[in-house]
């Protein structure tokens, strides 16, 4: 996976609905999405340009590599239709999958301080992140500009503030994110589809980003195996994980249960 600056496109959507609503179009019916964004311009884009940009992005930025995932972030979007946190949780997750800048700056910075019981996450932190990366990424080097540096590193607050994870105008303070257990059976589950998923779940890059701290993330899974939502192992070091319900049943199996 290539780094590139999509934080900066969506960091300039103004309003996140546009994606909740798109991405399962884009996902089930792309020659909808199409007509409904392109050709009648229902979201009200400027120009054509806008609008097939706002298309690519979400090509680039919310579809992955696996059509599991895909069928299942769509189905998870429509559900979660009256319910805009778990909406935005869900968004932060995917663009997290499928965007390599993204998700290190949030498993590096983000939720590195939020787990570290921080109040705020400062832009100086990120600009600095990203310069470190620079120096030591020899695809990276020369490629973007202080300007572009300053930019990815505002729209990346941005876009945490618009998926409810960080609040205030010009200081960034965290906002307290409370993972259900529903969700977080859906995360195990999403985690569970990816190709370079680690089998100790203790070890894997996406632990932190459950928003639970490794010390708490057992009796939590605990918890939700008890529910029958999971399957899980601890030998006392290693803990695997894996999820009970396929694509089809876990709407139903674990929210028309709860």
């Amino acid at each position: 996976m290539q780094y590139n600056t999509d934080i900066n496109i969506i960091g300039s959507i103004p309003d996140y609905h546009l994606i909740y609503r798109s991405l399962p179009l884009l996902i089930n019916n792309p020659a909808e999405l199409e007509n409904i964004l392109v050709t009648n311009n229902e979201f009200d884009f400027r120009t054509e340009k806008s609008r097939k940009r706002f298309l690519s992005l979400l090509n680039s930025a919310f579809v992955s590599k696996s059509e599991a995932i895909d069928e299942l972030a769509s189905s998870l979007m429509l559900s979660f239709k009256n319910d805009e946190n778990a909406q935005a949780l869900l968004l932060f997750w995917l663009f997290s999958i499928n965007n390599k800048l993204f998700f290190e700056l949030n498993r590096d910075i983000f939720l590195k301080y939020y787990l570290q019981g921080r109040a705020e996450l400062p832009k100086e932190a990120v600009v600095a992140y990203i310069k470190d990366l620079i120096s030591t990424n020899e695809d990276l080097k020369g490629k973007w500009s202080e300007i572009t540096i300053e930019t990815i590193a505002s729209k990346y607050l941005t876009v945490l503030k618009k998926l409810k994870l960080v609040e205030g105008t010009k200081k960034k303070k965290f906002t307290l994110v409370r993972v259900s257990d529903e969700l977080l059976a859906v995360f195990v589950h999403i985690i569970s589809l990816l190709d370079n998923k680690k089998a100790n779940f203790l070890e894997d890059d996406f632990l932190s980003f459950t928003f639970i701290s490794k010390e708490n993330i057992l009796a939590r899974l605990k918890q939700i195996g008890k529910k029958e939502w999971i399957k899980l192992n601890f030998n006392g070091v290693s803990l695997q994980v894996e999820p009970v319900f396929n694509n089809n049943n876990i709407i139903d199996g674990i929210f028309r249960r709860a």
